[in-house]
C-alpha cells in the first residue's frame, strides 16, 4: 500500500501478526509437536487419508467423516483457521474510504491465498497436493459468512455418500458456500475469495495432473483421489 493509502488505513499489528501466524503455520509442523509429546498410537497412525483407508470396499475413496472427526489435528486446523480468518477480516485492519477498503481487501485476499497454498502444496521428492478440508471450513466460517460456511459443510456431509473423492468434496463445498452465502447476505467479496480458495486445491491438482490426497505420515503413502 502507498503512503497515502496508509494514512487512511489503521493496522492492528497484534491481530494481524496473530492471524498470519495461525494461517501460515504449515500442517506438517504439527508432527514436530507430536514427537515432543509422543504417546502410544494404533498401528494405522493419527493421520489417515479421507480417500478410502480402512473402508469396507478397498475401491471406496470417499470421505469418511467418522475417521476424520476423530483426528485431533483436524480440530487444530479448524480452529486456527477460524480464529486466524476472523482476526484478519474483523480486527486487523480499519479503512476510512473506498480506496483504502479495496487495498485492505486485496491484502487480506493475498494473505488468505498464501495460507491455502501453504496448506495444500508439498514440495518433497515430487510435487504433492493435499486437501485441507478442515482448514478450509474454519477459514470459511471465520473469514466470511459464518452461518454460510457451517451450513454448507453440514449439507456436503449429508450428500457425502454420493461424492466419490476429496476433490469433488471440496468442489461441492465451495459451490454450496456461494449459494448459502448469497441467500444469507454474506459479504460477497470475502465470500467469493473463500469459495475460490476452496476450489483452488482441486483445480491445481487437476491442472498438474496430480492426485489430491489427504494428510498422511508420509506423502508417498497417500493414494490418488
Amino acid at each position: 500500500m502507498s503512503a497515502q493509502l496508509l494514512d487512511h488505513v489503521t493496522i492492528s499489528w497484534p491481530y494481524l501478526l496473530l492471524a498470519v501466524a495461525m494461517l501460515w503455520f504449515p500442517r506438517q509442523w504439527l508432527r514436530n509437536g507430536a514427537r515432543v509429546l509422543k504417546k502410544r498410537r494404533r498401528p494405522d497412525g493419527a493421520l489417515e487419508r479421507l480417500a478410502g483407508m480402512g473402508a469396507r470396499d478397498p475401491d471406496d475413496k470417499s470421505v469418511q467423516p467418522g475417521k476424520e472427526f476423530a483426528n485431533f489435528r483436524n480440530y487444530v486446523d479448524l480452529f486456527r483457521a477460524l480464529a486466524g480468518g476472523y482476526s484478519l477480516t474483523q480486527f486487523a485492519f480499519a479503512a476510512r474510504d473506498g480506496d483504502a477498503e479495496l487495498a485492505v481487501f486485496l491484502v487480506q485476499a493475498a494473505i488468505l491465498l498464501v495460507a491455502v497454498l501453504s496448506q495444500t502444496i508439498r514440495l518433497g521428492e515430487r510435487l504433492s497436493f493435499f486437501a485441507p478440508i478442515f482448514f478450509l471450513v474454519g477459514l470459511s466460517v471465520g473469514a466470511s459468512g459464518h452461518y454460510a460456511g457451517l451450513l454448507a459443510f453440514i449439507l456436503v456431509l449429508a450428500i457425502n455418500p454420493i461424492i466419490p473423492n476429496p476433490r469433488l468434496f471440496l468442489t461441492a463445498y465451495g459451490l454450496l458456500l456461494l449459494a448459502f452465502g448469497y441467500f444469507l447476505d454474506a459479504d460477497m467479496k470475502l465470500l467469493g475469495v473463500n469459495a475460490a480458495l476452496i476450489l483452488l486445491p482441486p483445480l491445481l491438482s487437476l491442472l498438474a495432473k496430480r492426485p489430491l490426497v489427504i494428510f498422511t505420515r508420509k506423502a508417498k503413502s497417500a493414494t490418488p483421489s
